[in-house]
């Protein structure tokens, strides 16, 4: 929370308003122990200071409008990255920004590399030695509190995960749009989604949790085809390899060029664009191809982030 001493004068009035929900976060989070991972949260805000001749301490409208400006031109649809941690290694070049970054699985102990470059922008730097989501509301309420005047005293902000019900399958990614011309053509931003699969009416929990963590791991990278520097002959869409081996993706958009190293068993391969028709068609396939009958439309409603999403249909 950044907050300042409030003046004290008996004629002042002082007050307090909350916004939930005021906007919402995709994003990519580097974390030393696991890799590239995908996250969404709700923003909620409050803030507090001296009330004006209208009685207001801020107007609502202007606040909302104030945190999309803020968080759009800072963290959101970034790869945000500890930049104090040892595993984190940074490189200016004439082609952009290089990172490179070493992750070490809590349970095999086993290493894994990866490397982005990227046009500046791309990639949000946290002056600590890991990302947790309340440095990253720190970082919130500093960004929103340098832009509003001497009046606001304080500024809290506070980041919520989608809850999640029993039964519920998550799965977190990263991916890059290539032909998008907004911040969708980051290589590195990610989301934190839900899987619902219906087979007629009735909701297929069993089905969800198979493609959630053992068809996509659970955390992965989504790449197309068209996105992969000489793909080995293997690899086809709707597989994760098995191995490490790193694959190269790389394309050019319009703020830049993007190529990254990614372990092969992180990446999850889909035929066309990695937007989430794609991806949710391809997960759709899936079931189809498994040789089940299950004697009724199937139908795979898959969340990009939170309360937006795509749904196929076999």
């Amino acid at each position: 929370m950044e907050e300042k001493t409030a003046p004290q004068s008996g004629k002042e009035r002082f007050g307090r308003l909350f916004i939930n929900d005021v906007d919402k976060i995709d994003c990519a989070i580097f974390d030393p122990s696991v890799g590239v991972v995908g996250q969404s949260w709700y923003v909620d805000i409050t803030v507090s200071g001296q009330l004006d001749s209208n009685g207001f301490v801020y107007d609502f409208s202007h606040l909302k409008k104030l945190v999309k400006q803020v968080l759009k031109a800072s963290l959101d649809h970034t790869l945000i990255i500890p930049v104090q941690s040892k595993l984190v290694h940074y490189q200016d070049t004439d082609r952009g920004e290089l990172w490179r970054l070493q992750a070490k699985s809590r349970l095999t102990g086993v290493n894994s590399e990866w490397s982005y470059l990227c046009p500046k922008g791309a990639v949000y730097p946290i002056r600590s030695v890991q990302v947790t989501r309340e440095i990253v509301e720190q970082e919130c309420s500093r960004l929103v509190r340098h832009r509003l005047p001497e009046e606001i005293h304080s500024v809290e902000i506070h980041l919520r995960k989608e809850e999640e019900r029993a039964g519920q399958s998550f799965f977190r990614y990263s991916h890059g749009i290539t032909g998008h011309e907004g911040l969708c053509q980051r290589l590195f931003h990610g989301h934190r989604s839900r899987i619902e699969v219906y087979v007629a009416d009735e909701r297929r929990h069993d089905l969800e949790q198979w493609l959630a963590h053992e068809v996509l791991g659970s955390i992965v990278h989504i790449a197309s085809m068209s996105q992969l520097v000489n793909p080995a002959a293997d690899l086809r869409p709707g597989v994760r390899s098995e191995n490490q081996t790193p694959l190269t993706i790389a394309y050019v958009a319009s703020k830049g060029r993007y190529e990254a190293t990614v372990p092969a068993n992180r990446v999850f391969l889909v035929e066309c664009e990695t937007s989430i028709e794609s991806i949710t068609q391809e997960l759709a396939r899936l079931i189809g191809s498994e040789g089940v009958d299950l004697g009724a439309p199937i139908k795979v409603k898959c969340f990009e982030g939170i309360g937006k999403g795509a749904v196929a249909e076999l």
